[in-house]
């Protein structure tokens, strides 16, 4: 491929399962309203150092619950192009992130929050419950994306490889293929295991003969 030559992205991938989607944009509209909501709370009756923390509490939410929802919309409309894809394919693992930090982020949020239902005292927990709760969503919405792209990815390049596909993201693919040398042979390559596959369950599913 060219140096800055575009390329056509897939339309039919869509990166962000749509539960995340709802879950991170009904999250983050109600932190940025929670936002508004503080500081128009603390203008009509509060003063001096008790304002300004109620208006930098709101600040933060307003800014955080609006980049949050922009982020989340942008993923949404976001597409790849088919080397990106195809990538999901060929290293269909876990991330390190995810594998290192996931359970035990989950194990320290669920653990402080019992902790603090017990015996209360929540700011002794209360850092451990944040940082470990930022971790778990974090690193689980990130493997999330991971294993949702990927299995539409199987699902794209096998209806490409029996000529299935539809048009608009075949010429994607075959535009890709020709500005990319690489991407093409690997193209190829699953193209010819997916025949032999293909021909394989064709003879295992054949009646046997009538004697």
């Amino acid at each position: 491929m060219k140096k800055g030559e575009a390329t056509i992205p897939l339309h039919s991938v869509i990166i962000l399962p749509r539960w995340l989607m709802l879950g991170a944009t009904i999250l983050s509209g109600s932190c940025a309203l929670a936002g508004a909501g503080l500081i128009a709370w603390g203008l009509a009756t509060a003063r001096g150092h008790q304002l300004g923390g109620w208006i930098g509490a709101g600040l933060g939410c307003l800014i955080g619950g609006a980049g949050g929802l922009f982020g989340t919309l942008r993923d949404w409309q976001r597409r790849l192009p088919a080397p990106l894809v195809f990538a999901h394919l060929k290293q269909d693992a876990p991330s390190p992130f995810y594998r290192r930090v996931f359970w035990p982020a989950l194990a320290v949020t669920i653990l402080t929050l019992i902790l603090g239902l017990i015996w209360g005292h929540w700011h002794w927990w209360r850092g451990f419950l944040q940082t470990g709760a930022m971790l778990a969503f974090v690193s689980g919405s990130m493997e999330a994306m991971r294993r949702h792209t990927t299995r539409q990815a199987r699902t794209v390049f096998a209806l490409y490889a029996d000529g299935l596909l539809d048009a608009a993201d075949t010429a994607a693919i075959d535009d890709a293929r020709r500005k990319n040398p690489t991407f093409d042979g690997e193209v190829t390559a699953f193209q010819s295991i997916a025949a032999k596959v293909a021909q394989m369950t064709g003879a295992n599913t054949e009646p046997p003969p009538i004697s």
